[in-house]
């Protein structure tokens, strides 16, 4: 965890607006059994990353951590705003775990209406 929080910390200063080291430091929380931590690192993160893909990432990533620690609605609630927010058509990563985490099919918020 330590090795893990040095690297990808860096990453995070180096980086801000990726997803990846934000990402990649809350895996290594929740890998701990530290979700609550996960959470608060992602929230931080949250608003410094990039439009897009990135932020969908964090904010997909964020409402796995609030799950992770015993807060559905509140994990819930974030995937129902990403997916509400995202473009008509935007599509990835993200916006993919998303759908999957609310069981929606993939592609479902992407369709025209």
């Amino acid at each position: 965890m330590p090795r893990a929080e040095l690297i990808l910390g860096a990453l995070a200063r180096a980086r801000p607006a990726r997803a990846f080291p934000h990402v990649g430091r809350a895996m290594a929380w929740m890998n701990a059994g530290r979700p609550h931590e996960a959470v608060q690192l992602l929230e931080r993160a949250l608003p410094g990353a990039g439009a897009g893909e990135d932020a969908d990432t964090v904010a997909a990533f964020l409402a796995l951590a609030l799950q992770l620690d015993g807060r559905s609605s509140e994990s819930r609630r974030v995937l129902q705003n990403l997916l509400r927010i995202a473009p008509q058509g935007a599509d990835n990563d993200g916006l993919r775990l998303a759908r999957r985490m609310l069981g929606e099919a993939p592609g479902a918020s992407a369709a025209p209406p």
